[in-house]
């Protein structure tokens, strides 16, 4: 009996463990991809520097966000030039993309994964290809949904295959060319701004100005005759232009004609020197910005001694002084770098603002009407 029972307690043990395999290798197979998978483009890790070209199809556009010596911008766009961050970000992610699990390889139920093709009415993906210098494909795929349950993934399949997987890593694909470049052009408040004239082709002309740096209201100079100035509301709108200031289009300025006897003139100059002029365009239907940005020292308020002052110039070896108005300076520099030799299309309200008339601002000086409030008496 007792040999009868460890053989029956044998094959007890034998079938664990042959179930455990069994469980492992089913489990296994619900994790791992198929084939032995894991990046999804095995070696691409190790090309991530040759990689010349993003290529991005939205289902509505395709554009390309292109490599040059210096950095890289959207081809479809004369190169304007794109944030590094966000295309190193899309090449690392794709490089690390791993295959986590297969999905459907149903064709039918692609697109609740949003995985049909970029240009499909429902359920479609951005199409993504990465290419080096000489136009050979590094790593073609299709991005779906994202889940975010477990950490950030997104669906995925390659090109031409049926199959999808869930894929780690959420690569956030710009979907448009304006997700992958920096749109804020100007951050300069209304509280900075001192004075704005606004010049238009057929000589209508004007000048806000703000009296003290205190003051929040613009004040309407050289008032005509007859005339008066609207309420402060009216004039500092204008004052906000520069406010946050985003594109929605980009162009390069040499294409367009910007002479002043065809464009407005925006003229904006601020306590701490920084003058920025805006002249404005219209063209096929659309309004177009082109800036020019400088810093004037001579316009700076100076509300406190410069440090140059405290100077005592009789001293041997006194050390260089930092530059007083460096901040400024950096911005109106950084602001020009951007914006040079380019025009924009803005915000229309933005532009309203920088096209405004003297009309918008004053009106005639009529005696005001009377509201009917007076205590009237009756004849007893």
């Amino acid at each position: 009996m007792k040999r009868n029972s460890l053989i029956g307690l044998a094959i007890a043990a034998a079938v664990v463990v042959v179930l455990a395999v069994m469980v492992a290798q089913q489990r296994t197979s619900e994790t791992k991809p198929a084939g032995g998978g894991g990046l999804m483009f095995e070696g691409l890790i190790g090309k991530v520097n040759s990689v010349a070209s993003i290529e991005v199809n939205n289902g509505d556009e395709v554009f390309t966000i292109t490599r040059k010596a210096q950095s890289w911008g959207v081809a479809e766009k004369s190169d304007y030039p794109v944030q590094f961050d966000l295309v190193k970000k899309t090449i690392m992610g794709v490089a690390e993309l791993e295959l986590i699990a297969a999905k459907t390889k149903d064709p039918d139920r692609h697109g609740a994964l949003l995985l049909n093709t970029p240009e499909a009415e429902e359920g479609g993906s951005i199409g993504l290809v990465l290419a080096d210098d000489t136009g050979a494909t590094l790593a073609s795929l299709l991005v779906g949904k994202t889940v975010r349950a477990g950490g950030e993934r997104r669906y995925v399949r390659r090109r031409n295959e049926d199959q999808t997987w869930l894929g780690s890593g959420g690569i956030d694909v710009g979907k448009t060319p304006l997700d992958w470049i920096e749109i804020i052009l100007t951050q300069i408040r209304h509280d900075r701004v001192r004075k704005i004239t606004l010049s238009h082709p057929d000589g209508d002309h004007a000048v806000l100005e703000r009296m003290e740096q205190s003051d929040f209201d613009f004040t309407y100079m050289e008032i005509p005759d007859g005339m008066r100035a609207l309420a402060p509301s009216k004039l500092n709108s204008v004052g906000g232009a520069l406010a946050f200031l985003s594109m929605k289009d980009v162009r390069l300025a040499s294409d367009m004609n910007f002479d002043p006897t065809d464009a407005s003139v925006t003229r904006f100059e601020t306590w701490d020197g920084i003058v920025v002029t805006v002249s404005t365009i219209e063209t096929d239907e659309k309004k177009w910005a082109r800036f020019e940005v400088e810093f004037d020292e001579s316009l700076v308020l100076e509300t406190v001694p410069s440090a140059a002052s405290d100077v005592d110039e009789s001293a041997e070896g006194t050390e260089e002084v930092e530059d007083p108005h460096a901040v400024a300076r950096e911005e109106a520099g950084t602001i020009s770098t951007r914006t040079r030799g380019w025009a924009y299309a803005l915000d229309d309200h933005k532009m309203d603002q920088l096209r405004k008339r003297s009309e918008d601002f004053i009106e005639p000086d009529l005696p005001d009407e009377a509201d009917g409030s007076e205590d009237l008496t009756t004849n007893q």
